[in-house]
């Protein structure tokens, strides 16, 4: 789908469009899908999942890249995908295959590996602490901006220009806090649901449920910018901590993050938290450049 908008088509109608045929994937025999939901089963031979991935070139290619980067930590080359598959775990090469079935390659906005690796690195690194499966804390990390993505894929303009309001409220609000005179910033969702109909949260969320993704992933990425609930779930309260670990790492990315509630949950010491912190900071860079190859 091409990016641009005609007088007859709304960014909104352009992001429906594309969610809609984003969720048809699974019908059309995608084999990125048919090789997350292969990973899904415990279950599945070996053989038959790095056929699925083999089936793919960008899979193969990702997953191979992937495995032999300083962030999958193999002190010998990885060359075959059977290798590349055991080393990486399944859950880890059904996450790589999600990235691919998007289609993120090089349509995405500014940050968004960045933002994406080191909220994955955050969520593996605090795991522990809602029980949580390191790989699938991995997924909903990396996974949870998908929806930006998206709107950007759609709307690229839009995508852009909303990035550049919020940043010139913030140049404005800085201004302003040096001027001892009020400024009240836009959220970013306010933006979203104006020009698309809809958060990016909500867009996501929308499409990895159709792919059958587990609840736990779907429900963590679709209330990630919600008011945080007591009874929420794991893996809600997962991506709450990661977003805010990651705000104070690397910054929010524009986006709106209760850091102070998102920490809160983690009941760390200071220096504890420092230690994490600083580990997002080294370790998500590497992942990065690898994600945006």
């Amino acid at each position: 789908m091409r990016g641009t908008t005609s007088m007859s088509e709304s960014p909104a109608l352009l992001v429906e469009q594309l969610l809609d045929a984003m969720e048809r994937l699974p019908a059309q025999g995608n084999a990125a899908l048919r090789v997350m939901w292969l990973a899904d089963d415990p279950d599945t031979p070996l053989a038959d999942l790095v056929s699925g991935v083999e089936s793919d070139p960008a899979l193969v290619a990702r997953v191979l890249h992937l495995a032999n980067s300083a962030y999958a930590g193999s002190r010998q080359p990885i060359a075959s995908v059977d290798r590349a598959v055991v080393w990486l775990g399944f859950s880890t090469v059904r996450t790589v295959a999600a990235v691919v079935a998007c289609g993120l390659n090089g349509s995405v906005p500014t940050g968004f590996w960045s933002h994406a690796a080191a909220t994955a690195t955050a969520a593996q690194l605090v795991a522990w602490r809602f029980g949580i499966d390191p790989g699938e804390a991995f997924a909903i990390g990396l996974l949870h901006d998908l929806g930006r993505g998206i709107f950007h894929i759609a709307d690229p303009a839009g995508s852009i220009a909303i990035d550049r309001r919020l940043e010139q409220e913030r140049h404005e609000a800085v201004a302003a806090l040096a001027a001892s005179s009020g400024h009240h910033i836009v959220d970013r969702l306010v933006l979203e649901r104006a020009r698309f109909g809809m958060t990016h949260a909500a867009a996501a969320a929308r499409v990895l449920g159709a792919w059958k993704l587990p609840a736990s992933i779907v429900d963590a990425v679709g209330a990630h910018h919600c008011p945080l609930d007591p009874a929420a779930g794991d893996s809600v309260r997962l991506l709450m901590a990661a977003e805010a670990l990651t705000a104070l790492a690397v910054g929010a990315w524009g986006e709106p993050v209760d850091t102070e509630a998102g920490v809160g949950l983690l009941d760390l010491d200071h220096d504890r938290l420092d230690v994490i912190v600083r580990r997002i900071r080294n370790e998500s860079t590497g992942l990065a450049a690898v994600l945006s190859l």
